[in-house]
């Protein structure tokens, strides 16, 4: 190619460094020089030299699928990147990933009294950069051919670098040691999968970030650093799902939840057509277990995922056979006419309105409490050791190799603008027969909300209700004595007082099998089960009949028809079921005892440690044991296996439903326990039994000292 002549060349450069200065990518005048002074199209003399100087990347080598593997960056990203890194004058510089432009931008920088080092896995790649370099009068920058994993011991300057920039894709930062105490990392890390350019500070031995991170993209990392998306294919579907940072779950079971359509939660939460929403994306990686990315190829037929929605891969959640996936809806043309859209969640699977409705509320937190805030702050800690994480989930901490990365997420200040806090939460209670518990509101008008309407229970927050589940919980109890540990969030209503005043209320939904007419009723003039199509015959508001209609469709398998005679006897007047409970008793030949560590936002104990455990449903005893095992750990057990060693008859508080727990043994397993219900148990563990930890189930804890004891029977809980 022809060389351009020097002065179309440096007007071209000029006119790029007034552009990066418009947009505010140049921001010191060392950088500027930077820019103005070293030739961008030495180092890419393949393309025309307008080309060289557009504000985009020059791919400099592919493989034969023609996927990039060494390129110069786009200069907007140069740019915030090498001010993100405070580089001085007599500052040693590392740069991963080699092309040799950078470099000499770097070496600029540094000037004389200064150095750098530029280094490429590639030979290929780091042949080029010598060249170039060397034409372009920067051949004092040391060009290292080597693996970025493990950087050379001639490499590393005595106190190390002062400043480290990486310029390819990398899910790791395993430099630490090789950077100086109050030295700069600037590197493009991956969170799974998302990709942020984030500056960092050494302070300690430990890395922070002061700078906004940058969404960006870079060439793949190679050698030993190569990230791995740990990507499974749900069988018969074409569709895959990324575990890049945690556990991979199982997906072979997913396949009939891709078969029918999926419900639809929406957010209320909006995002204009031009607007990014990476740090939600970000915020959901780090918020919920279970959290992967989800894909199908380009041509795919699936007929509920084709075409595939922009922003691809989609951010989704997996619960066993469910999962639910983030996507949008255009809502209207927005004030620039680009679009304004609205956040959905889809769920996929029996269950997947709920993992739809988990989706939904962290998406709620989001926009609440830490969208309008500033940007979060990431921590790169060392890593104790070099072994692969525990399959443990801890928010907003992403285990790595060689680091551990705690995503910090400030809190945004209240203003006056704010939309309404949810501040009600009432409970949708169904039973097996596929009836609703409605309340018969007083006919006080004027005195209370919506006077003699059937409704349903629940309440306001008060002080002393530390979330909405625990509002809902206690007004169950204040209103109907009721008790129901096993609320599910199911989404957020909005309805309308008096004064037209718009109220969010949350809903909650439980089952229950249990007579209203022994409840012991406090407000309101009876409470009575309803099937959906006998709503039209109540004075009922809309928006709660729909709410009935909308969580029946939700629920296919539920029975709609009248209960039979043989229910009805089943409770008489003045008899109290007693819930029917299994318990895995797992131990091993070394004594170990297996326990599992319960979800955080679990409805029954969370952040505690439990036997593997379920209720019956119209199942006996032990094949509901056979079935849990296998549902919440991978664990085959055969019926001849197993024997009953304890029975626990327990109750919380005064008042409450009884629970009888029957504990079986099991001699003989197949396989070692999984987490195949993350949204349910984060941990798997086998306990000394002589050693059980504090924060254990206390009825479970009461079980297993029988077992050891030799004893068949125990209580707890019962007044005395």
């Amino acid at each position: 190619m022809t060389t351009p002549p020097t002065s179309d060349a440096s007007e071209l450069r000029h006119q790029l460094v007034e552009q990066l200065q418009a947009a505010k990518h140049i921001r010191s005048a060392a950088v500027e020089r930077a820019f103005r002074t070293v030739p961008r199209h030495t180092f890419a003399p393949e393309i025309a030299v307008e080309a060289a100087y557009a504000n985009d990347i020059v791919a400099t080598r592919r493989r034969d699928d023609g996927t990039v593997t060494s390129s110069i960056s786009a200069p907007w990203l140069q740019a915030d990147m090498l001010e993100a890194a405070r580089i001085q004058p007599g500052h040693r510089v590392l740069e991963i990933g080699s092309g040799g432009y950078n470099a000499a931008l770097i070496s600029e920088l540094v000037g004389q009294a200064g150095h750098v080092t530029t280094l490429d896995i590639d030979p290929a790649v780091t042949k080029r950069a010598t060249c170039f370099l060397a034409e372009a009068g920067y051949d004092a920058v040391d060009v290292t051919t080597a693996d970025a994993e493990r950087l050379p011991d001639e490499v590393v300057p005595a106190g190390g670098f002062d400043a480290i920039i990486v310029t390819v894709d990398t899910w790791d930062l395993p430099w630490i040691d090789a950077l100086a105490e109050g030295g700069r990392l600037v590197a493009p890390l991956r969170l799974h999968g998302y990709h942020w350019a984030i500056g960092f500070t050494k302070a300690k031995g430990v890395l922070h970030s002061d700078e906004p991170l940058v969404v960006c993209g870079f060439v793949a990392m190679q050698g030993d650093g190569a990230w791995n998306r740990n990507r499974r294919t749900v069988p018969g579907t074409g569709v895959h799902l990324s575990w890049e940072d945690g556990t991979p779950l199982p997906v072979d079971q997913l396949t009939p939840a891709l078969t029918r359509n999926p419900t639809v939660t929406r957010t209320g939460v909006t995002v204009g057509g031009q607007e990014p929403f990476d740090l939600l994306q970000l915020y959901l990686a780090g918020a919920l277990p279970g959290f992967c990315r989800l894909e199908t190829a380009p041509d795919s037929d699936h007929p509920l995922l084709n075409p595939p929605p922009p922003h691809w891969p989609a951010a989704a959640i997996v619960r066993g056979a469910s999962l639910a996936r983030l996507t949008h809806e255009r809502i209207s043309d927005g004030n620039d006419g680009k679009g304004q859209y609205e956040f959905v969640v889809h769920g996929y699977g029996d269950h997947g309105h709920r993992a739809a409705q988990e989706m939904a509320e962290h998406i709620a937190i989001w926009q609440r409490h830490h969208r309008s805030a500033r940007c979060p702050l990431i921590t790169a800690r060392p890593a104790a050791d070099h072994a692969p994480a525990a399959p443990v989930h801890d928010p907003h901490v992403f285990a790595k190799k060689h680091t551990h990365i705690t995503v910090d997420w400030p809190i945004a200040p209240v203003t006056t603008a704010r939309e309404p806090e949810t501040a009600n939460a009432s409970a949708l209670i169904y039973n097996d027969r596929g009836e609703y518990l409605l309340h018969l509101r007083d006919y006080f008008p004027g005195q209370i909300w919506e006077p003699g309407m059937w409704s349903l229970l629940g309440g306001g927050r008060e002080p002393q209700d530390s979330t909405l589940h625990h509002t809902v919980r206690r007004e169950l109890a204040e209103e109907a004595g009721l008790d129901l540990a096993d609320l599910t969030p199911f989404g957020t209503e909005y309805a309308t007082d008096d004064a037209g005043t718009t109220v969010p209320i949350a809903i909650y939904t439980g089952r229950w099998n249990g007579d209203p007419r022994e409840l012991h009723l406090t407000e309101g003039v009876m409470l009575a089960w309803f099937a959906p199509d006998d709503l039209h015959r109540l004075r009922i508001a809309d928006t709660t009949s729909e709410l009935v209609r909308r969580h029946a469709a939700s629920l296919p398998t539920m029975r709609n028809e009248p209960a039979s005679e043989e229910e009805r006897r089943a409770a008489p007047h003045g008899t109290v079921l007693n819930v029917v409970g299994v318990h895995l008793y797992l131990q091993r030949p070394d004594g170990g005892v297996l326990l599992g560590l319960r979800h955080p936002s679990s409805a029954f104990a969370p952040s505690t440690w439990h036997a593997l455990a379920g209720h019956c449903e119209q199942e006996n005893a032990i094949a509901c044991l056979i079935r849990e095992a296998q549902e919440e750990a991978g664990l085959r057990i055969e019926r001849q296996d197993v024997e009953l060693v304890h029975v626990v008859h327990h109750i919380d508080h005064a008042g409450d439903r009884p629970r009888m727990g029957l504990f079986f043994r099991a001699h003989i397993w197949h396989g070692e326990p999984e987490l195949r219900e993350p949204d349910k148990c984060t941990q798997w563990k086998f306990w000394d039994p002589t050693a059980l930890p504090d924060d254990l189930v206390p009825y479970t804890r009461t079980a297993i000292e029988g077992i050891q004891n030799g004893e068949l029977y125990s209580e707890t809980g019962w007044p005395a």
